[in-house]
């Protein structure tokens, strides 16, 4: 058995610090991908939802990034960012009619609330805009979004040895997932265990996005730093439950 040297400890943290100032790098270049692919999206396309979606390209850009194998950096992430919004745009195609239809009702009371309150609306606030108790709101919720809070892609940069990538939340309607044995409230509960587990910041992030409905860019603000550190946590977070669904077959 080999001894652990300083050097092999320290790999992880070296290799963290490179990906850091990578992701810091080539921010600027979520923003130039998403402005050249707007002029050929419908015009209902919300900028910062797709800058989010597309952070998250270059986070697997990063930590996938073979440069024997990938040619420069900077065109390898502009593929992965493309990508990962071309498949969210897919998604939202793929959504039944009237799903898409809670989806934008909701965003549009969502965003007007932001630009009357100053702040991301509570969920009492939402019900009472759109005329609906708080348990007909969480109902609502539950038909406008997906779910699934765990990808069927995978994490990226996570300790496993797949090369998917995770580009948001986002079930996979043609593959079988793990948990399809399991009722739906069994799965509901399930996940409310998982995530009650996880650190502290994770939780709190993953309930600003998926249940308060705020950008990574605004949750990045209540918490000082990055988008893309906010990225980095989430996706650490939905690697976390990934990985522990998994093991539940």
């Amino acid at each position: 058995m080999k001894p652990h040297t300083t050097a092999s400890k320290n790999k992880p943290r070296v290799m963290d610090v490179i990906q850091s100032e990578l992701l810091e790098e080539h921010y600027p270049l979520v923003n130039t991908v998403v402005k050249s692919m707007l002029s050929y999206l419908p015009r209902c396309a919300d900028f910062e939802e797709l800058h989010s979606v597309g952070l998250t390209g270059l986070i697997a850009a990063v930590q996938k990034f073979d440069p024997e194998q990938s040619g420069t950096f900077k065109a390898y992430a502009s593929l992965r960012i493309r990508g990962a919004i071309l498949d969210e745009l897919r998604r939202m195609d793929s959504l039944p009619r009237t799903r898409r239809a809670k989806v934008r009702e909701l965003g549009k009371v969502v965003e007007e609330l932001e630009q009357k309150l100053g702040r991301a609306p509570r969920d009492a606030e939402i019900a009472d805009a759109m005329g609906l108790t708080l348990a007909e709101l969480e109902r609502y919720q539950q038909k406008a979004r997906p779910v699934v809070l765990v990808s069927l892609d995978g994490a990226p940069g996570q300790d496993d040895d797949t090369d998917a990538n995770l580009h948001e939340s986002i079930p996979d309607q043609n593959s079988r997932p793990c948990y399809e044995d399991l009722e739906k409230s069994e799965y509901i509960d399930l996940m409310a265990d998982m995530i009650a587990e996880l650190p502290d910041r994770q939780k709190k992030v993953l309930a600003m996005y998926y249940y308060e409905g705020m950008r990574l860019a605004e949750i990045a603000e209540i918490f000082g730093v990055s988008e893309a550190r906010i990225c980095q946590i989430h996706t650490q977070a939905l690697g976390i439950l990934r990985r522990n669904i998994q093991r539940v077959k």
